[in-house]
């Protein structure tokens, strides 16, 4: 069967006509055609897997953008929020490095700024929404808007009411929008003189007028006049009672900005300073109407304490302090 099949297919070949054989320009000429196809063709696949690669980068790219805008925090307005009122000692700008930079022609505080007393320093700020703000030596704020500071250590003091003309302050009210925070708590005034301060892991709040509020990490503790509540760690907070005026709120007085008292009377300038001491102010005899009557000239750029002796000294008025109290009396 085999053979058969051999010899009909030699048959069948013998009996086909020669193909013919094409010339050499007709055989160039389909090779061409041939080599531009497959061109076309491969370079038809290079292209599409160049879209596809370019497609998925710029997918990745895309979801890569978007989560970082997600994460990232919107920009906060930078707006000023203290005005420096008075400067002694080397202060200084904490720089984006953490680098200290003086503030020798610094007038203007900026939220988001982080302000560093060193050694033998201090600084009085006006805050701008109302109040005075007194950082001791030592010290580390950060101003983080127009609402609150962050007081990273050392020790800090503020006044609701600052030194103002006494007859013109206003009485009612909490003050000013001022909230202190910390790493142990934060805390709002209602409408006060209170000094805070970091030591080691413990937060010491002092007032010397009205009260405060404490939110502390741990325990919540409302503060009056005369008391100074330590806070420190889940212990219960310690409340001592302490005195308005003395050495522990000298530094506060150093740091007093200048006051105009043009037109002032030696009666409101007696408010003033003893305020501003913490004294508690009373006249024996004529002496209030006396005070009453003295008008006062220029502007007072020494501490209180100074400024009270040089002025009771030209109106001929004595004086004394016994516990916190201060007596005035005419003098001989």
């Amino acid at each position: 069967m085999k053979n058969i099949d051999h010899d009909a297919l030699e048959e069948l070949l013998r009996q086909a006509s020669p193909r013919p054989v094409p010339s050499p320009e007709e055989e160039a000429a389909v090779r061409g055609a041939v080599r531009a196809e497959w061109t076309s063709l491969t370079s038809q696949r290079r292209t599409r897997q160049r879209v596809a690669r370019y497609a998925i980068a710029a997918t990745v790219l895309l979801g890569v953008f978007a989560a970082f805008n997600a994460l990232r925090a919107p920009v906060a307005e930078v707006v000023r929020v203290a005005t420096i009122e008075k400067s002694t000692g080397s202060v200084y700008l904490l720089g984006e490095r953490s680098e200290l930079r003086e503030t020798l022609d610094l007038s203007n505080i900026l939220s988001g700024q982080t302000i560093v007393t060193g050694k033998d320093a201090g600084l009085a700020l006006a805050w701008s929404k109302g109040g005075s703000i007194r950082v001791d030596e030592n010290s580390r704020i950060k101003f983080a808007d127009d609402e609150s500071v962050f007081l990273l250590e050392g020790r800090v003091y503020f006044d609701s009411s600052p030194s103002s003309r006494p007859s013109s302050r206003l009485e009612a009210g909490i003050g000013p929008i001022f909230i202190l925070r910390t790493e142990l708590g934060e805390i709002q005034h209602l409408g006060t003189q209170y000094m805070s301060e970091i030591d080691s892991d413990t937060l010491i709040v002092s007032v010397r007028e009205g009260e405060v509020s404490i939110n502390g990490k741990y325990h919540d503790r409302k503060v009056l006049s005369g008391q100074q509540a330590m806070m420190s760690g889940r212990q219960q907070p310690s409340i001592l009672s302490i005195s308005r005026s003395g050495e522990a709120w000298n530094w506060v007085n150093r740091t007093t900005p200048p006051v105009e008292v043009e037109g002032w009377s030696m009666y409101e300038f007696l408010v003033w300073a003893c305020r501003e001491l913490g004294l508690e102010l009373r006249f024996e005899g004529d002496a209030e109407a006396e005070a009453r009557k003295a008008e006062l000239k220029g502007t007072i750029d020494i501490q209180p304490a100074d400024a009270l002796r040089l002025r009771l000294a030209s109106a001929a008025l004595d004086w004394r302090i016994d516990e916190g109290v201060i007596y005035i009396q005419k003098g001989p």
